[in-house]
């Protein structure tokens, strides 16, 4: 029987979205098995077998590779190229192999050289710098894991539907992982290393970044793991075991359905909500899988820059930017300025000088204080807006005075590219995100100038209360919804509305099945998220009623602690799983 406590919520960063249940497996991390003492009798003998290994890794790396990018096609699929390049490197094979000879064990010598490299990567403590270390840690691994004959996941097979707990993984595990496999949550790695960019391509929930995950909880436990919020609930609750089943057959179920994007996201009382996606570059585009989003809600401008060692110029930015407008048309795409800055770094950003100052220094401050960076990006941005369905948005603006600076700059920026003769076609509506509560207070005052808004409920949720948003104790299994931020999203909505503007939620709230009702009542105009929760929600909002949703709402606006809205919506959520079909 299992000494872990019922209802252990572990936190971590969601680096693939979806629910996965079933029972831990914990995989024995590999570096327990190196014999790190032991020294080889013939050197020429332990340089054949690391040979030999290379050799079959290689062959794998192929065979890998091509099964990927057969399933994912150009993209996603040739994500891997890289690793058989590095490997074969002469340099580094003759670092290796001269530890060999100097009596090392293979897998010692692998370890040393690949734990050495990306040693040297993790320095520049940037993003695009953490996805060169985490290549050359997979490599190594992938090599040790070889040299040892530890085929890892093999061992998960006809275990039942489990959820795998591991200090790390490798991408090339995920490309022939054992199907009963429901989620895997992670020690290390990050959101844009590849084994999470293969989580997310196939759909397979991940949590990366949980501490000490291997001593946290014992094989064989219950567990929902929430791609989503990040969230491993170890032995939860049977209450909520029942909720979190419901949920996931529901966003099964959904996507299964052929063509779901042929019905309206509107109630039963005939109240349409708009459903857009989040989206990072053209590369997470894929236009067959839309789900009929009614268009692009969060274009993350700042991801055309991560993975660049030099700025990217205005041509390639304007390339991008038409290629998501010209592919949605006449849906419209809301491109966000770089929200560079705080703990937002990136090479190119940090080799031209234009690190932040300061932490504070973030969003649309960022740029203003780098006036010709932004110059730059916004003249790809309305170059792109030629074909009409483009619309631009600033970031983390804190008030009026700054909203107008930056407003002021476009302005001559449009000047500019007039003179120059390049046609911009009709004029680009300009909206904000809410993020910080100032710009929640001073809603009415910017809804005069701007033409519409967007509440970043992640930030705003982490500014309003001054915690980090990724503190587990202010969880409780994936829902955590201060009055303070209710009373917030009502106050933008109203102010907005008197002016008739549209607002839009595009934080992680958008498509969190227990809160949507709220949203809805509150009068938010349109969600926006990552695609593939846009068919659960649509058909969550069609089993909704607005009239309902706004008493609801009415009722959330007088409680007081996270708890009592927790239960409201709870209760709600019960009724409408009942709806969709899941008692």
């Amino acid at each position: 029987m299992s000494n872990t406590s019922v209802g252990k919520v572990l936190k971590g960063i969601g680096a693939s979205k979806g629910i996965g249940i079933g029972r831990i497996f914990i995989l024995q991390d590999f570096d327990s098995l190196i014999n790190r003492k032991a020294v080889p009798d013939k050197p020429e003998s332990e340089l054949l077998r690391y040979r030999a290994a290379k050799d079959r890794v290689l062959f794998h790396f192929g065979l890998v590779a091509a099964l990927i990018f057969k399933e994912l096609g150009p993209g996603k699929g040739n994500i891997l190229d890289v690793h058989a390049l590095i490997l074969q490197d002469r340099g580094l094979n003759q670092e290796i192999e001269l530890l060999i000879h100097n009596g090392k064990k293979a897998e010692v010598a692998v370890e040393t050289i690949f734990n050495e490299i990306s040693e040297r990567q993790k320095l520049a403590k940037n993003e695009y710098l953490k996805e060169r270390f985490t290549v050359a840690r997979d490599i190594g691994r992938q090599l040790v894991i070889e040299l040892l004959g530890a085929h890892r996941l093999e061992v998960v097979k006809g275990k039942g539907d489990v959820i795998v707990v591991a200090r790390a993984l490798t991408p090339f595990a995920l490309a022939e992982y054992p199907v009963n496999i429901k989620g895997f949550a992670v020690e290390t790695g990050g959101l844009t290393g590849h084994a999470a960019i293969l989580a997310r391509a196939y759909n397979i929930p991940m949590v990366l970044g949980i501490p000490n995950i291997e001593t946290a909880m014992e094989n064989g436990n219950q567990a929902v793991l929430n791609g989503a919020t990040g969230e491993l609930i170890v032995n939860p609750p049977s209450e909520l075991l029942t909720y979190s089943i419901g949920l996931r057959d529901m966003e099964l179920a959904v996507k299964a359905k052929v063509r779901p994007e042929n019905t309206s996201p509107e109630t039963k009382d005939g109240h349409r909500v708009a459903l857009l996606m989040n989206i990072e570059t053209t590369r997470s585009l894929n236009t067959a899988d839309t789900y009929g989003a009614d268009g692009v809600g969060l274009f993350r401008s700042e991801f055309l820059f991560m993975h660049k060692e030099t700025l990217p110029t205005e041509e390639e930015q304007f390339r991008e930017f038409e290629k998501v407008a010209k592919a949605l048309y006449p849906r419209k795409v809301v491109i966000r300025t770089l929200d560079f800055g705080g703990d937002k770094q990136f090479p190119a950003v940090l080799e031209t000088g234009n690190g932040a100052a300061y932490p504070g220094l973030r969003g649309i401050r960022y740029c203003l204080a780098h006036e010709e960076l932004f110059k730059t990006h916004l003249r790809a941005i309305l170059r792109a807006g030629a074909s009409g369905n483009v619309s631009m948005m600033f970031p983390m603006v804190p008030g009026l005075e700054t909203f107008r600076k930056a407003k002021a700059l476009l302005k001559n920026t449009i000047k500019t590219l007039e003179s120059e003769g390049v046609r911009l076609g009709k004029t680009m509506p300009v909206g904000i995100m809410i993020e910080v509560p100032s710009a929640a207070l001073m809603a009415g005052a910017l809804a005069r100038e701007s033409d519409f808004f967007s509440i970043g409920t992640n930030d705003l949720l982490q500014y309003t209360l001054g915690i980090d948003r990724e503190d587990s104790s202010y969880s409780d299994y994936g829902i955590f919804l201060p009055p303070s931020i209710i009373q917030l999203i009502q106050l933008v909505v109203e102010s907005v509305h008197i002016k008739k503007k549209l607002v839009a939620v595009c934080g992680e709230l958008a498509h969190h099945t227990m809160v949507l009702p709220l949203l809805i009542g509150l009068g938010v105009d349109e969600l926006s998220m990552d695609a593939s929760h846009i068919p659960s929600t649509r058909q969550a909002i069609r089993a909704l009623s607005y009239a309902e949703c706004q008493e609801l709402a009415k009722k959330a606006l007088t409680l007081e602690t996270p708890e009592e809205v927790k239960i409201l919506l709870k209760g709600v959520l019960d009724k409408l799983l009942v709806k969709c079909g899941h008692p």
